[in-house]
């Protein structure tokens, strides 16, 4: 399982974090000429062990000024507490929600967290 992924999936379903989509990297078209709300999602690390993974995630909030990104970052970190929805994340720590701009000035929040995901889950388990 590709939990980058996981992530940016469980990102992109929910309605309220719109006009942002979540990706692994920045839309081609994105630049400081024409800031739009996005969503990168970047493990930094977290160790990884037969039957469970801990990874660390960089999960940044982008957007035309400071105050948005603020707001998309918040309910960005209040979609992921919710992530362990999904069966094989047993829990989530929300680590820090700073204000981290770009170094070309464009304003965005960077949220911190870290999921427990079980790495040998089935469809058997759950039974």
């Amino acid at each position: 399982m590709n939990a980058e992924k996981l992530v940016v999936d469980w990102l992109n379903t929910d309605p309220g974090l719109r006009p942002a989509t979540a990706s692994l990297s920045m839309p081609p078209d994105a630049s400081s000429t024409s800031p739009t709300a996005h969503i990168t999602v970047e493990r930094t690390g977290g160790p990884e062990s037969p039957f469970v993974s801990r990874p660390l995630f960089a999960v940044q909030a982008w957007a035309e000024s400071r105050w948005e990104a603020s707001e998309l970052a918040n309910r960005t970190a209040e979609r992921i507490r919710h992530i362990t929805d999904i069966d094989e994340v047993a829990d989530v720590d929300i680590l820090s929600i700073t204000d981290f701009p770009s170094p070309d000035g464009r304003p965005r929040y960077q949220v911190t967290c870290q999921l427990t995901i079980k790495t040998n889950y089935t469809e058997s388990e759950e039974a």
